[in-house]
């Protein structure tokens, strides 16, 4: 092949992957995963169009000696954040479910405000998994938001040095029942959650949606 065949197959690979020539192994490392994933065959309802041209693109990159690790692009690039999701142990999510039955405790009237078809632990909600990017957390829920109130018990030290876990309690209202996605306010984000720049929430959160997170570009 010559140089400027091998220079337009070159772009050719990265713009099947949705990158610019000034593109690192990091960045062709990531486009790659985060299209297997979308468009794999598993997710499309079988058509592997995309899946295989990416596929073929990547693997031109990978012979080229492009996406090995630490291969620079020839120009600058700021550091890139990375994603990463951990799953809370029993003893936080035990914490979080102590801490809900003694807050219900100290508020017996707290009930009255659900409806008569709700009962208050259809309504209380346990993270079973963080997602980190940066100072962002994404805690993920599998329950659904109930109509009304509703209550979730959050670990909020995650990016704090506390020696043990800290939790807290966060109350919201809801005009729907399903998932769906709720943004803790700035001023208790910076009250409650040490360190965290934003804090959402997301509910009927399955193992996808997990890995949707940390394969997302």
């Amino acid at each position: 092949m010559e140089p400027v065949e091998k220079i337009n197959a070159r772009a050719d690979a990265l713009g099947a992957l949705g990158l610019d020539q000034s593109a690192g192994s990091d960045e062709i490392r990531d486009a790659w995963r985060h299209i297997a994933f979308h468009a794999h065959p598993d997710h499309t309802n079988g058509d592997c169009t995309m899946f295989a041209r990416a596929k073929e693109a990547y693997d031109f990159l990978r012979r080229e000696g492009l996406t090995t690790k630490g291969k620079a692009s020839g120009q600058p690039r700021r550091p890139k954040l990375r994603k990463r999701v951990i799953e809370l142990d029993t003893a936080d999510i035990e914490a979080c479910r102590v801490l809900l039955n003694t807050a219900l405790a100290h508020n017996p009237d707290e009930s009255s405000s659900q409806s008569e078809t709700q009962s208050t632990a259809d309504a209380d909600h346990i993270p079973e998994a963080v997602g980190f990017y940066g100072r962002n957390l994404t805690f993920f829920v599998s329950t659904s938001v109930q109509e009304g109130a509703n209550r979730v018990a959050l670990p909020t030290s995650f990016l704090a040095s506390a020696r043990r876990l800290e939790t807290e309690v966060l109350s919201f209202q809801s005009q729907e029942t399903g998932g769906g996605e709720v943004v803790v306010p700035e001023m208790i984000t910076a009250r409650k959650f040490p360190g965290a720049k934003s804090v959402r929430i997301k509910f009927e959160a399955d193992q996808q949606m997990r890995d949707e997170f940390w394969l997302a570009v």
